[in-house]
């Protein structure tokens, strides 16, 4: 019976290990084109398009694979709850910060990117919970270390957007919050929205930022 289902259990254990590892280059990709050569449209539009690919290869291969990554109707609503709870906190933190500091909150550009940045979220948490964090709780096995698991991928998450502070901390906790909700709900729809909606307000009401601004730079040069 054991033998049965070894290669299955080998396979499942080298696929989480490929995941793991694509996620890391991906991550260390943003560091190298997009932070120090600039490149950021190539490199967002490459990731997507890596990403996109892959999920399309292995729901081909493997149909049920998209109800491990959260991408199903079970859970949307709990997630919806949840995700909707971060974003009052960490979305009313945003604008008490413009209100208090001056700073113009209607924003075309913000409306413009609160409807584009949830799908460039969607991928991001698609690689922080459910290639990295599940995958890390899947290989150690042991659901009881979820905290510590928790803990790791906010970090990672806060280090990948390193040097700039605020963004860090900002980070740190959305990362912590997102998956958070993915352990208990096995729904990713919802915290890419999260992730969008709150790094736009953050970007534009905090760090006076506008996000769009150097890849338009780089579509239209």
């Amino acid at each position: 019976m054991h033998h049965v289902h070894l290669p299955r259990l080998r396979e499942s254990v080298q696929g989480r290990g490929f995941e793991l590892t694509a996620a890391a280059i991906t991550a260390a990709g943003k560091f190298i084109l997009a932070d120090w050569l600039e490149l950021d449209l190539p490199y967002t539009v490459g990731a997507i398009a890596f990403w996109v690919a892959y999920v399309v290869l292995r729901h081909k291969a493997n149909p049920t694979v998209l109800r491990r990554w959260g991408f199903r109707r079970q859970g949307v609503r709990e997630s919806a709850a949840l995700s909707g709870v971060a974003l009052l906190v960490g979305g009313g933190f945003c604008v008490l910060y413009a209100v208090f500091g001056g700073d113009p909150i209607v924003n075309w550009n913000l409306a413009l990117i609160l409807l584009l940045y949830p799908a460039w979220g969607l991928i991001q948490q698609f690689l922080l919970v459910a290639l990295l964090a599940d995958n890390v709780m899947a290989l150690r096995g042991d659901r009881s270390q979820e905290f510590v698991v928790v803990m790791f991928s906010a970090l990672l998450f806060s280090a990948i957007h390193f040097p700039e502070t605020d963004l860090m901390i900002a980070t740190f906790f959305l990362g912590a919050a997102t998956t958070l909700i993915f352990f208990r709900t096995r729904n990713i729809w919802m915290v890419g929205v999260l992730h969008g909606w709150f790094a736009s307000l953050f970007y534009f009401l905090v760090m006076g930022y506008d996000p769009l601004a150097p890849m338009l730079e780089a579509a239209f040069r």
